[in-house]
């Protein structure tokens, strides 16, 4: 999927998932199942892209099918390298895990991803 980042890059655009809203997502929120995203341009780091969506009321997107993976893919496709919520919390990627929460029960990996890289995956993963 083309929600990744390259090693070099440490400030990319956000993408923030929350639940939906007593009736429907508002504003320029976009609804997928129960679900409302939005896409931030503003770029930031992973863990300030993180905060931003928590004051949003949210958190970086977790994709749990291929469905959403393909509606999230979507939002970003003519856009620059976006963040989402996976996160292996510096354990050079030992045991991953969303940021809102969720299991990790969906992954969609770039070829050699993970790779271990002392850097961190969260510099240069694809989901």
């Amino acid at each position: 999927m083309r929600l990744c980042s390259g090693s070099a890059i440490r400030s990319l655009l956000i993408l923030c998932r929350s639940h939906i809203w007593p009736h429907r997502c508002p504003g320029e929120w976009r609804q997928f199942g129960s679900h409302c995203v939005i896409f931030d341009e503003t770029p930031r780091s992973w863990a300030d892209a993180e905060f931003h969506c928590q004051s949003l009321g949210g958190h970086l997107a977790s994709v749990h099918s291929w469905l959403e993976s393909i509606f999230l893919e979507a939002l970003t496709f003519d856009l620059p390298l976006t963040w989402i919520g996976g996160t292996d919390g510096d354990q050079q990627s030992i045991s991953w895990s969303w940021t809102d929460g969720s299991g990790f029960n969906y992954q969609q990996w770039a070829e050699g991803k993970p790779n271990n890289s002392i850097a961190g995956d969260s510099l240069n993963t694809c989901l």
